[in-house]
C-alpha cells in the first residue's frame, strides 16, 4: 500500500502527485497532539496518503530519522555570511528602488513634472543597472 502512495524522485520520499514529503508531515507524526485528522486538513491529504506516510516511517524510522536529523542540522547553521551579505544587499536596492517609485508617483500626484520615460523599470531591470554583475544572472 505504502509504495504506491510513497515515491522518491530525489528530494526524499514523497507522497505521490504532491511536492509533500514523509520529513514535512514527521513533526506531526512526533506530535502526540495531532491527529490525522488535522494532517489531512492542513497538508490536503486524504486518510490513506497520510497512513501510508505514517507507515513508511514507521518501516523506514532509522533512515529517516538519520536524514531528518541532517536537515535540522543543516536549517540550523543557517545561510553563509556571502549569501546573508547578498541578501542584505538586494534588499536595501529594493527599498531604494521602492522609495524612488513612491517619490515618483508623490511628485506626479501633486502636478510636479515627473520625467517620463515611458513605464518605469522592472525592479529585475532597475538592479541589473545598477550592478551589472546581476544582469548576468537568470
Amino acid at each position: 500500500m505504502a509504495a504506491d502512495i510513497i515515491h522518491d524522485r530525489g528530494r526524499g520520499p514523497e507522497i505521490v502527485g504532491t511536492r509533500i514529503t514523509v520529513f514535512n508531515l514527521l513533526p506531526h507524526f512526533l506530535d502526540p497532539t495531532a491527529t490525522e485528522d488535522f494532517i489531512c486538513r492542513h497538508y490536503g491529504l486524504t486518510q490513506e496518503q497520510v497512513s501510508s506516510a505514517r507507515a513508511y516511517v514507521l518501516n523506514h524510522a532509522d533512515t529517516v530519522l538519520a536524514r531528518h536529523r541532517q536537515i535540522e542540522a543543516r536549517m540550523a547553521e543557517g545561510n553563509s555570511p556571502e549569501v546573508v551579505a547578498q541578501a542584505e544587499r538586494t534588499h536595501a536596492a529594493f527599498l531604494d528602488f521602492k522609495h524612488r517609485l513612491a517619490e515618483r508617483h508623490r511628485v506626479g500626484a501633486n502636478g510636479g513634472a515627473v520625467k517620463s520615460e515611458g513605464d518605469p523599470p522592472t525592479f529585475r531591470k532597475w538592479l541589473s543597472e545598477r550592478d551589472p554583475r546581476l544582469a548576468e544572472r537568470k
